[in-house]
């Protein structure tokens, strides 16, 4: 659907900034963004699996589970305990992500793609889906020739 009358043939549309100053600056704009992913993000452990999951041991990757070595839960830690049991922990930011990161995973596991839901949730939304289009689809006759008018209001 057209909303702005097409120009006249041999029209010469011009960019809004000049390309004089605009290509300079998109290059220099692309440059940065290189320079932070070569010099940052690619040293850094983002998006990467995890360092301790082995293919051969643990088999496909799931990311909920957690790789490292397993320690007391924290509900069975008797009081004397508690003190060296969070000594043990990791207290890093990425640590932190990474915790959080995986509960996020296992609560998309668990609630919205695991075997009991997984039917049910995409179900639900593929009707939503095709109620809606089924209704665009039959409505749209009325819109035919509205959108033949130039100046409708």
């Amino acid at each position: 659907m057209s909303w702005f009358r097409p120009p006249p043939p041999h029209t010469q549309l011009r960019p809004w900034v000049p390309d004089a100053i605009f290509i300079p600056i998109s290059r220099a704009v692309e440059r940065v963004g290189v320079f932070f992913y070569n010099r940052v993000l690619n040293k850094t452990e983002i998006g990467l699996f995890d360092k301790r999951w082995n293919k051969n041991v643990h088999g496909p990757y799931c990311h909920w589970r957690y790789y490292g070595k397993l320690d007391t839960k924290l509900m069975d830690v008797k009081l004397g305990e508690l003190p060296a049991w969070i000594a043990r922990r990791d207290k890093t930011p990425s640590a932190f992500y990474n915790e959080f990161m995986r509960n996020v995973w296992r609560v998309h596991n668990l609630y919205y793609s695991g075997p009991v839901y997984n039917n049910t949730v995409k179900v639900i939304f593929r009707f939503i889906f095709a109620y809606s289009f089924l209704n665009w689809l039959v409505k749209s006759h009325r819109y035919v020739d509205f959108q033949k008018t130039m100046y409708h209001w």
